[in-house]
């Protein structure tokens, strides 16, 4: 090292530094020569550099980071490319330094420069028109086609942000949360690297839910010997019939599920921690040739299930055909001893080794199997393309394609044929308007009916694998809101919307002739302020909406002269939108909207009130309340942090608020009346709405009332807890 590297540090932080250089060495070790080792060197000391006495905000040394990031680059995302480790290296040198790309490009050659440049230019996003997350996303996305190895170490620098975002203020966390759930989870899933995805989502909850994660953690703990001598007890008799049928070597491991799926399958199926059955899997990889691999892993499964009685709707058989990600395995769930079910996966060596790195093993290998394309290149190939058509969508803004390509981006799929038998590949879930729009936009707009074998269906049907599909037409077909509800493609949904879109821009236009002439024949001016008071009295957002309505033909053109009469006559009164904003009782913490007459409404997906951490998001007609905790407003704020506004209460004592209760318990007579009588006769509060679903003797219900604030509402909860055989009360959230 340099003389004047080692002025930079004190002793031990010198030590710490060449101990990480030194274990990346160590990691590259079986890929790299001598002269490989020297180039890295050389550009471990050039980032050094470089990067100087630059800190992190934990107050450590900058370079660590770059130097974790190519080590999980190597160790954790298998990539074992010398040009990808020097790029992670140098990754934050144009960003942080003055250095220039020429000066790396000269330095280290063009593959290298190309890389950093890549990365660069996602970090410096300038996009005044649409969000800086959902210009990174787009960013990703088409380095992806480019250069899949761009993305990989996006996905290993956010993973070490991830790991050390203790330092960080909770405004910042939450908004690399968001970005991390909603941006690099579905792409590292797609990309096929679970343990990654998965550390992310742990990571995610370990911040978000702290008690809930430290909970799971304790009791897996607590469990591990026991559900270690169990796996020994299951394992045993397959290990011996394994040796004699078998004619290959094999591996057995096991895996634990994850702390986040644990907590999601509680959440989802309301049951406690000891209710989760498949905790834990085992795993059986077999040494098998790729010609025998398949008949291999079909013996093996032959074998346990003779064992062990097999729960055939469990079966999943990703071998015959992969998962959309590529991955290949037999899944098989089977009832082992003391009647615990457990979960049993099979895999060839080469499918191990696919379902551990994804992407990045055929990558490293040019994804050739005996000369034809693996299940990863042609599921990747698939994805990239659906990425391509949408990208390529004009006039689009970014933040709305990018929410619907979110919801594309870590869907299965699902294969389908048309009438003449060519193969379509739809994400799970999708439906014959679906089908329509991937055979051509044309054809779905004009779509009235489908045909799938041979029998009429309505267009909202969902498709099955190996459904053949035809699409009858009619010229006076055009799109509607409605199918916006049951499409699950990206591409059906950005191509209906823009042709509403277009409609919705007509209907203004001829809205706004019809409103400006009215005015002129009434001697109003267009910006009187008299406009305001009749949005709020016909109960519309904004001028643009009335134009529209008018439009539309949804509204008589009599109410709106009826108003401006009855106004003329009343004049010097207080006007109603006066007394509108002084019922307000939000303002905002430090943001220049949180004026008393500033326009906003309380989300119905998370129903905030008084005393809640919450955030507003910015649209054209006001702010949008939501909690903190809800799904909604991180899925907004992962997309487009700007329009995100962190607030706060103002005391309301006068003012209820709607609220809504997720209630489940025994399905029992006069259980209804009982919660009816707790909340409306012993708490006083107004019911708006019961929705109650019973199965069997179980049932579950969503109750909205009136409350003041959320002690208010925690008092009724506690009430409500001793409703005999009410098992569940917890304050309803909706998913989005």
């Amino acid at each position: 090292m340099t003389r004047g590297w080692e002025q930079t540090f004190a002793e031990a932080e010198k030590k710490v530094i060449l101990l990480a250089y030194r274990r990346l060495l160590r990691a590259c070790g079986d890929f790299l020569d001598k002269s490989g080792r020297t180039e890295l060197r050389r550009a471990f000391r050039f980032a050094v550099e470089q990067h100087g006495d630059m800190r992190r905000r934990s107050g450590e040394p900058y370079i660590l980071h770059p130097i974790a990031v190519a080590l999980i680059l190597v160790r954790e995302i298998g990539l074992k490319d010398l040009s990808a480790v020097i790029a992670a290296l140098l990754h934050d040198v144009i960003e942080d330094t003055d250095t220039d790309i020429e000066t790396i490009q000269a330095q280290f050659g063009e593959t290298v420069a190309r890389l950093v440049e890549a990365l660069t230019k996602i970090t410096r996003v300038q996009s005044p028109l649409d969000s800086v997350q959902a210009e990174t996303f787009r960013k990703i996305l088409l380095t992806m086609a480019d250069d899949i190895r761009v993305a990989l170490i996006k996905l290993a620098d956010r993973l070490h942000n991830l790991r050390t975002l203790a330092g960080l203020k909770p405004e910042k966390q939450a908004k690399i949360l968001a970005e991390t759930e909603y941006i690099y989870v579905p792409i590292a899933h797609r990309l096929g690297l679970y343990a990654i995805k998965t550390e992310m989502e742990d990571l995610i909850l370990r911040y978000r839910e702290p008690e809930q994660y430290e909970e799971i953690a304790r009791k897996l703990q607590e469990t591990a010997r026991e559900r270690e001598r169990y796996i020994q007890r299951f394992i045993e008799p397959i290990l011996q019939r394994f040796k004699t049928e078998l004619p290959v070597s094999f591996k057995v491991e096991s895996r634990v599920k994850s702390i986040s799926s644990i907590y999601q399958k509680m959440k989802r199926q309301g049951v406690p921690f000891e209710e989760v059955y498949d905790i834990f899997a085992v795993r059986f990889i077999l040494n098998s040739l790729p010609e025998t691999e398949k008949a291999d892993c079909w013996r093996a499964y032959s074998i346990i299930t003779s064992l062990y009685r097999p729960n055939l709707h469990r079966l999943r058989d990703w071998i015959s055909q992969p998962k959309a990600t590529g991955y290949e395995a037999l899944h098989i769930t089977v009832m082992g001893p003391e009647g615990k079910w457990v979960e049993v996966q099979i895999r060839s060596r080469r499918m191990h080794e696919a379902a551990e790195y994804g992407l990045v093993a055929h990558w490293r290998y040019k994804g050739r199997q005996n000369g034809h394309p693996s299940a990863y290149d042609e599921a990747l190939e698939r994805w990239l393309n659906r990425i391509r058509s949408l990208l390529e969508t004009p006039d689009l803004p970014m933040v709305d394609l990018l929410s619907e390509l979110q919801l594309d981006i870590a869907q299965e799929e699902v294969y389908v044929f048309t009438p003449k038998g060519e193969l379509r590949v739809l994400p799970a879930g999708a439906t014959a308007l679906d089908f329509a729009y991937e055979i051509h936009s044309e054809v779905g707009r004009h779509a009235i009916a489908a045909k799938i074998n041979g029998r009429p269906v309505l267009l909202n049907t969902v498709l099955q694998n190996a459904d053949q599909v035809e699409i009858i037409t009619s010229d006076r077909a055009e799109p509607s809101e409605e199918q916006l509800s049951f499409v699950k493609t990206a591409r059906a949904r950005l191509k209906i919307r823009e042709y509403l879109k277009q409609q919705r821009k007509q209907a203004i236009e001829r809205g706004k002739a019809i409103f400006e002439w009215r005015l002129r024949h009434m001697g109003i001016r267009p910006d009187d302020p008299m406009i305001r008071e009749l949005l709020w009295y016909l109960c519309l957002p904004s001028l643009e909406e009335l134009w529209y309505r008018l439009g539309k033909h949804k509204i008589d053109l009599t109410r709106i002269q009826d108003f401006i009469r009855l106004k003329r006559l009343s004049q010097g009164t207080t006007p109603i939108i006066d007394q509108l904003s002084q019922q307000l009782g939000l303002l905002s913490g430090a943001i220049e909207v949180g004026q008393n007459e500033e326009p906003h409404t309380y989300a119905s997906c998370c129903y905030p009130i008084p005393f809640d951490a919450i955030m507003g998001y910015v649209t054209a007609d006001g702010l949008v309340i939501h909690r903190t905790t809800c799904k909604e407003i991180q899925r907004l704020l992962s997309l487009d942090s700007t329009k995100v506004r962190t607030l706060r209460w103002i005391p309301t004592p006068q003012k209820e608020f709607l609220a809504a209760l997720l209630l489940e318990g025994e399905d029992r007579q006069g259980m209804l009346l009982d919660i009816v009588k707790v909340i409306s006769l012993r708490k006083r509060k107004n019911i708006r709405s019961i929705r109650i679903e019973g199965r069997a003797s179980y049932f579950q219900g969503i109750i909205e009332l009136y409350v003041h604030n959320e002690p208010d509402l925690l008092s009724v909860i506690r009430t409500l807890a001793e409703v005999r055989g009410l098992l569940r009360i917890e304050r309803y959230q909706a998913n989005p």
